[in-house]
């Protein structure tokens, strides 16, 4: 009996467990990294959808607290971390961190849950070596964040995602 119900509740899990298993899959079988119209098409239905700028080597569009980046290949914002307490820091990184999660979804169509999850291990690992960029090592997608003090006398962070 005790064997029977061991074997049911593996099954269980195990059935439980694949779709994000499958959800977070890394190696990018079947997925096809956005060009540049097809990122901001998808930014757009995600609620991104002020006018794009030309610059020298891309498009940039102004976010309430930065601007959302667009280049073949490599998509990022830059955002001003308010640092002002505790409280408001963790505000500011939550909501830069949802903004950074949606630039992962457009691109790869991951799993919100596996973007979001990555990014905040990224975000972890920037606030605690600042100046210095953590990566993932997901293959074919690049996820990195980066946070800076000393830009403008301001902390500002960068998150993104490019094709590898």
């Amino acid at each position: 009996m005790a064997i029977r119900l061991t074997k049911i509740v593996c099954i269980l899990a195990g059935l439980m467990l694949l779709p994000m298993a499958l959800a977070n899959t890394s190696d990018g079988e079947g997925k096809v990294f956005p060009n540049t119209e097809q990122m901001k098409k998808a930014l757009s239905a995600m609620g991104f959808d002020q006018p794009w700028n030309m610059t020298e080597g891309g498009e940039k569009q102004a976010l309430n607290n930065g601007e959302l980046w667009v280049r073949d290949g490599h998509y990022f914002a830059v955002m001003a971390v308010h640092d002002d307490n505790e409280q408001t820091m963790q505000v500011s990184l939550i909501n830069n961190l949802s903004i950074c999660a949606q630039l992962g979804i457009a691109a790869t169509g991951d799993s919100s849950k596996s973007v979001f999850s990555a990014f905040t291990h990224l975000t972890g690992k920037a606030l605690n070596k600042p100046e210095t960029t953590a990566f993932n090592e997901r293959t074919p997608f690049h996820y990195h964040v980066l946070i800076t003090e000393m830009i403008a006398e301001s902390t500002l962070m960068q998150c993104g995602v490019k094709n590898q």
